[in-house]
């Protein structure tokens, strides 16, 4: 769950058939000395205690080391979770918080037990469909949930706690770019780009804020991200000092989608720049020089690749959106989107299943232009 809490599904482990064969007392001890082996082992390794609650489901070994805490063992055999559960506040359901506490101490609901009493039609009715459904079996003591030991990241994030509050506004905005540069540096070596930008803000006062906003589409581009954390900054009043902040990136995505607009007029700007280095060479003067860019512009040959006048720099590879590709190891696919040095490609073809998706730097010798492939197959 984070750097120092996990799940440990027993059943996948050495003792599964132990487990399965004991009657349910033996068991119970089992996963008993199971747990305070672990417990004695974090011990060992780390020097740090630890508190383990074990039950059968997900749900109930949450609470269970809840419970236990901060250097214990609690053990929920089955068929008592409603035990359990019943004299607990509404809060200790995991999702439910003071929202949902807030609808449902309006209908008399203070306890646990009081809410698994409730037909589920009436907890829908109260909190929606999935919430109402979720709490309602939650209550019941009901998680088929399995414990699964990958997940793919939902979110990219760095944050730092600073020693001395900052308090600084200039302070606050430089932090906040050193951060977007660590999440950014994350983000690319995790071959993602992410939509969504949150702002994480905790005050001098101990109290934790945080605000995002969502972009038109995933982005890994730096300045991008960067002005959206600062925007959201002056959102959330910084004076009386900073202890905390963070940003991050969500609704993650394996392509990038970025602004052409955006796109463009960086695209003019380094036609200009390198026509002013060209003419500088050359010891031509303003107009000139944009004329002989013009013209450089004018000769190119329509393609991915932008070639260069005798005297100019090589420029990067442009790839459009949609342009049919070959890679020399993967093969025929198309361009799904391209930006901050890289190029995303879906490998398929219009008569091929979904393909796979990969990203390159745009300059990448092994993926080259290639015709477009006929939209359905004849035969010869």
């Amino acid at each position: 769950l984070s750097v120092d809490e996990a799940y440990v599904d027993l059943e996948a482990g050495p003792y599964s058939g132990a487990l399965r064969e004991a009657a349910p007392g033996a068991g119970a001890e089992l996963v008993r000395a199971l747990a305070e082996d672990l417990r004695s082992d974090i011990e060992e390794r780390t020097g740090l205690t630890a508190s383990v609650g074990a039950a059968s489901s997900k749900l109930m070994a949450k609470i269970a080391s809840e419970q236990a805490k901060p250097d214990g063992l609690v053990l929920v055999t089955p068929g008592q979770e409603r035990a359990v559960l019943g004299p607990m506040p509404v809060r200790a359901l995991p999702g439910v918080g003071p929202a949902t506490e807030q609808a449902l101490r309006r209908a008399g609901l203070l306890t646990v037990a009081e809410v698994a009493e409730q037909p589920e039609p009436e907890l829908v009715r109260l909190l929606g469909r999935a919430h109402g459904a979720g709490v309602s079996l939650m209550a019941r003591g009901l998680d088929g949930r399995a414990v699964v030991p990958d997940r793919d990241a939902k979110s990219v994030s760095v944050e730092d706690t600073y020693e001395v509050d900052l308090v600084d506004r200039d302070r606050i905005m430089y932090e906040l770019d050193e951060l977007t540069r660590r999440c950014v540096r994350r983000l690319r070596a995790a071959g993602r780009s992410g939509r969504t930008v949150v702002l994480k803000v905790r005050r001098f006062d101990f109290s934790t804020l945080t605000r995002s906003e969502t972009l038109r589409g995933p982005t890994d581009d730096e300045r991008v991200i960067a002005a959206t954390a600062r925007r959201l900054a002056a959102q959330v009043n910084l004076t009386g000092g900073i202890r905390l902040l963070g940003v991050g990136v969500s609704q993650l995505a394996e392509y990038t989608q970025e602004d052409l607009f955006a796109q463009a007029a960086e695209a003019q700007a380094a036609e200009e720049q390198a026509a002013e280095e060209q003419a500088a060479e050359l010891g031509e003067g303003p107009a000139e020089s944009a004329a002989a860019g013009e013209e450089t512009a004018q000769a190119a040959e329509p393609g991915p690749v932008v070639t260069a006048g005798a005297n100019q720099r090589p420029r990067s590879r442009i790839w459009l959106p949609g342009q049919d590709v070959v890679h020399g190891e993967l093969g025929r696919g198309w361009v799904q989107g391209s930006g901050v040095g890289r190029v995303t490609v879906r490998f398929e073809t219009p008569y091929s299943p979904p393909g796979r998706v990969r990203t390159f730097a745009v300059d990448d010798p092994a993926l080259e232009a290639a015709d477009p492939l006929p939209l359905t197959l004849t035969d010869e």
